[in-house]
């Protein structure tokens, strides 16, 4: 599903900066899995995370990024503001008071009207964690369907502009392990399950928020 990511990615972003390129920057940025993808769309990026071995691997791989250790949660941090941050892979696995926290300190950073990606990757209701579910599987903590993610984001300054479901037809680890983004099938199960609304039942979603006030 990281491969469908990617692809709305390249797809989604020239989108909302036409004629120009943000200043941008990647939280929780890991080992600059999102980073690589973005930053040769935007005039300039930053990457920051707390863990110094995931940042000393991201500027490996992304040598034209700065990135710094630092938690964006404290009042003092100071990166300048941005028109565009992603964050992926972190809300599905966050408590709540540090999701709002995270949020806040994401809204302070943003210039008014950016833009904030995330994704949903953990979300309880999508077809494959109900039907682990019935069959006697634990839900693992998953706790952040999308009415929640949608309250969460409202609370915090941001209203959601776009979403792109990821990977509903997927709810089988065969077809997970299977499937090529570069196949013709697979390509046209991801443009039939597209539609935000199916984004309820996804394993995966790509939000697209905006900062507004």
């Amino acid at each position: 599903m990281a491969q469908f990511e990617r692809a709305y990615l390249r797809e989604v972003i020239p989108g909302l900066f036409p004629g120009s390129k943000p200043r941008y920057l990647d939280f929780a940025c890991g080992t600059g899995r999102i980073t690589e993808t973005v930053a040769p769309l935007c005039a300039e990026s930053v990457g920051v995370d707390v863990s110094p071995s995931m940042l000393a691997e991201a500027r490996e791989k992304c040598p034209g990024v700065r990135f710094v250790e630092a938690d964006i949660t404290k009042s003092d941090v100071d990166l300048g503001t941005f028109d565009l941050a992603t964050s992926f892979r972190f809300f599905g696995n966050a408590q709540q008071e540090l999701r709002i926290a995270v949020l806040k300190g994401l809204h302070r950073l943003l210039r008014p009207n950016a833009y904030l990606i995330i994704n949903s990757h953990r979300n309880p209701r999508s077809i494959s964690a109900l039907l682990n579910s019935l069959t006697g599987g634990r839900d693992q903590g998953m706790d952040l369907n999308n009415s929640k993610f949608k309250t969460l984001l409202r609370s915090t300054g941001f209203e959601i502009d776009q979403i792109r479901p990821i990977g509903v037809w997927m709810y089988r680890d065969k077809l997970q392990r299977l499937a090529d983004i570069e196949s013709p099938w697979a390509k046209r199960m991801e443009s039939i399950f597209s539609h935000r609304g199916f984004a309820a039942i996804a394993p995966d979603a790509v939000i697209v928020a905006k900062r507004v006030n």
